[in-house]
């Protein structure tokens, strides 16, 4: 079970950062599997303690470093909102969520890409709130 999440988490970065690798994901009780839908947040460095991330009001766990986090069970079709709070001045926001209708067919549906030196928000505690759209 261990070799299947860790080549589960490989697979999906790999889908992510454009790569041909096959996303195995076992499925869950609210039906998600490899075959999509899907949808993905990966957090593209490692954040400082204090940094909190939210998608539509649900904490999202482990994002302390870059990872990524399987959202799916936490988005629905539509609008949907990512919320990121920092107690502490941040050097960068790096976020990216993405997603797949069907097997590695991912899309990008928010990319977050923001830096202290231009945007003067992160040099003091704050927070930002984004929202994306799941197709259906």
């Amino acid at each position: 079970m261990r070799t299947l999440k860790i080549l589960s988490a490989a697979a999906a970065i790999a889908a992510l950062a454009g790569g041909a690798a096959v996303a195995h994901q076992m499925p869950s009780d609210d039906g998600t599997n490899a075959n999509g839908p899907i949808t993905i947040l990966k957090n593209m460095q490692s954040e400082p303690d204090g940094v909190r991330v939210e998608v539509d009001g649900k904490h999202v766990e482990n994002l302390q470093m870059a990872d990524y986090s399987d959202i799916t069970g936490d988005v629905h079709p539509g609008p949907n909102t990512l919320t990121v709070r920092w107690n502490a001045p941040l050097q960068k926001l790096n976020f990216k969520i993405a997603y797949a209708a069907t097997r590695n067919n991912f899309k990008n549906v928010l990319l977050v890409q923001s830096d202290a030196s231009k945007d003067a928000t992160l040099r003091a505690p704050g927070s930002r709130t984004m929202t994306f759209t799941i197709p259906g």
